[in-house]
């Protein structure tokens, strides 16, 4: 299992369950003065009930830090958070529910991806490229509304038990593509409640997102039936995770490592501004003192916090050398790489051991898009020639070269050498993107190192929403 340092869910719907859709009565015949009445009452006014959905979607996941703020915000609210926008989908065809799925969508990524528009100062061009991306990301909550509605429309409530499988399918496709960002899986917002995600070794997080809609599926189930056996089902699909994490977390850990993490805390100018490099280094190297004092077996600076190519600078290379030579402790850095051949620029993270001159080398491999690379540059002609600071001032992509190979570093050969031994490094957003990182175990990883520059988010619910993917990505 591997560890994450930062800077199959339960068959609920077994042969004799599922039997029990096809008995359902067609929608919402229930009692009057209950909320279910209420819900009906609301159904013609199903945006709103979409809508909703996205309120509550977006207070499963970290808001905003502030302490008054922060009560309102709980994973828990993702076990409901959908029951509205089945109320509002109920058999009512592609056209409806894809508009339905879509507002829930949109809601639901503004307010969680807020923090968006505070990079590059907010400025008009930011505003509006976050009011993009929640219109495109609540394109996929459209798909899988508008299919499960359309399927509901014909099949009537057998077609229910389809509704985790369609949800899982979505986030899958929102993680393919140089346009993926599978930020706000329902899976990533679980984590803050590690006894519900351990079966994620098995499943992944899709696995945990498709246990978070069952959830939402039962529920819903339950408002419209009030069945025993829907409230028994309930109590099962939590049951059987936290006995699994029970059983889990009683296995001892047998592998430890000491790493000290380096922080400088500096502000974007103070990195990139006049003598950024010099200050950077002072402010690394004293820290790094600091931390040698606690015998660390890996040193591990920040994403980019040496603001220089670092394999084409000798100078600086030599610093960073002398200073773990000085140590006598292997140091993980990010910095800038540059390909004299291809005439490319790489962000990557870099390896130096005591007794070595030779550096091992990550190039990140998906870059933020419109941030670090232009979507599809290498594809679509045309896209290689915008300009893009005509379009948005100083802002734009850095246009980044993709990495092409994953690297498993090794410390094997290391003074006081670590265990596990080997370890992978994922550069910011990298780690949003479960395949990435299962391949990066699969090459033998033991250890996941995330660094990351997310001072661009400010004090906001950025950072603190790619803390938790963290966590997911270490089960």
């Amino acid at each position: 299992m591997p560890i994450s340092c930062l800077s199959g869910a339960p068959d609920l719907y077994s042969q004799k369950q599922s039997t029990a859709f096809s008995s359902f009565p067609p929608p919402m015949p229930i009692q009057r003065n209950s909320l279910a009445t209420a819900l009906v009452a609301l159904r013609r006014r199903r945006l709103l009930l979409a809508a909703l959905s996205g309120v509550l979607l977006s207070l499963a996941f970290p808001g905003h830090p502030h302490p008054l703020m922060s009560w309102f915000y709980h994973p828990l609210w993702a076990h409901i958070a959908l029951v509205p926008l089945l109320v509002a989908l109920a058999g009512r065809g592609f056209k409806d529910g894809f508009a339905a799925g879509w507002t829930c969508g949109f809601v639901w990524n503004l307010l969680s991806l807020y923090w968006v528009a505070h990079t590059q100062g907010g400025g008009p061009a930011v505003v509006a490229g976050t009011l993009l991306l929640a219109v495109y990301l609540g394109l996929f909550p459209g798909l899988f509304s508008g299919l499960l509605s359309a399927l509901w429309a014909r099949w009537g409530t057998k077609a229910l038990i389809l509704t985790p499988c369609l949800w899982t399918a979505q986030e899958y496709l929102l993680s393919l593509g140089e346009l993926g960002f599978p930020w706000l899986l329902l899976g990533h917002g679980q984590a803050a409640m590690p006894h519900f995600v351990q079966h994620a070794i098995w499943t992944g997080v899709f696995g945990v997102s498709y246990w978070v809609v069952g959830l939402n599926l039962l529920f819903y189930l339950g408002l419209i039936s009030r069945r025993p056996a829907v409230v028994a089902a309930i109590g099962l699909a939590y049951l059987l995770p936290w006995l699994h994490a029970a059983s889990a977390f009683a296995t001892p850990i047998t592998q430890h490592i000491r790493i000290g993490l380096i922080q400088p805390n500096m502000t974007l100018a103070q990195k990139w501004g006049p003598n950024g490099l010099a200050n950077s280094f002072t402010a690394l190297e004293a820290l790094s003192h600091q931390a040698a004092t606690e015998a660390p077996q890996l040193l591990v600076w920040p994403e980019t916090a040496l603001p220089c190519y670092l394999s084409r600078r000798p100078a600086c290379r030599d610093r960073a050398f002398a200073l773990v030579e000085e140590l006598n402790i292997p140091l993980l850095t990010g910095a800038s790489d540059y390909d004299l051949a291809r005439n490319e620029p790489y962000n990557a993270a870099f390896l130096l051991r005591p007794g070595h001159r030779e550096m091992t080398s990550y190039a990140k491999m998906h870059l933020v898009p419109f941030g670090e690379r232009t979507p599809y540059r290498d594809d679509v002609p045309f896209l290689r020639d915008i300009d893009w600071t005509q379009l948005t001032g100083d802002l734009g992509p850095a246009e980044f070269a993709r990495g092409t190979r994953r690297t498993i570093f090794d410390l094997s050969a290391s003074p006081n050498a670590a265990v596990p031994p080997s370890f992978a490094v994922l550069i910011c957003f990298e780690s949003i993107f479960p395949d990435l990182v299962r391949r990066h175990v699969a090459d033998g990883a033991g250890l996941l190192v995330n660094i990351t520059n997310d001072s661009w988010f400010g004090l906001t619910a950025g950072p603190h929403q790619h803390a938790l993917i963290n966590v997911m990505r270490a089960v």
